[in-house]
């Protein structure tokens, strides 16, 4: 069965279902496909405010409920996330292989570290974390492409917010669900 993940790297829901994708050992085996859930952030990321901040520390909470022992600390802001997508779907076109240990690296990088992934040094250096070549252009032209498709497919089929799973036979999985559902859903 094959499943297409809409997901952004800045949205606590996304990093939850990533998490359940690592933990049921389907990550690698996903078509993702990164869309911007916020594209009007700015460059670099700046600090957010005490409500921005604690909107972010709500939707931890709620992750946490829903994802046992999940490891998440409240971001000091929020990236604009397009290098990053663009930097997965570049490891993706030249190293398949390295491309979800790179996309799960990236999640945490920022979840549980703050990392500011609007900043190409920060995602070369979890790129060297997670031994993706340093031959593999993580701002490659074609990779570009691939996300203006992505952003495409997504305003097209009008799947609304992130993340969203579809499955080989059409079903969706909307949000973050508990890990019994998810288990289901990817089991099925």
């Amino acid at each position: 069965m094959e499943y297409t993940v809409y997901s952004d790297f800045t949205s606590a829901e996304c990093y939850g279902l990533n998490e359940q994708l690592a933990t049921l050992g389907v990550s690698g085996n996903i078509q993702w496909r990164g869309v911007q859930h916020e594209p009007a952030l700015p460059l670099p990321m700046r600090t957010l405010d005490r409500r921005a901040l604690d909107r972010i520390e709500a939707e931890i909470t709620e992750v946490r409920r829903r994802v046992d022992g999940v490891v998440m600390h409240l971001p000091r802001g929020k990236p604009n996330t397009l290098k990053a997508i663009i930097a997965v779907a570049s490891v993706m076109r030249q190293q398949p292989a390295r491309a979800a240990v790179f996309r799960d690296a990236l999640y945490r990088a920022y979840w549980r570290d703050g990392v500011d992934l609007s900043v190409m040094a920060e995602l070369q250096h979890v790129a060297d974390l997670v031994a993706v070549p340093r031959f593999v252009e993580l701002d490659h032209p074609d990779a570009d492409e691939m996300v203006e498709n992505w952003d495409l497919d997504w305003a097209t089929e009008r799947l609304g917010g992130v993340p969203r799973v579809i499955r080989g036979d059409g079903k969706i999985l909307w949000g973050l669900k508990p890990m019994h559902e998810a288990t289901a859903f990817f089991r099925a």
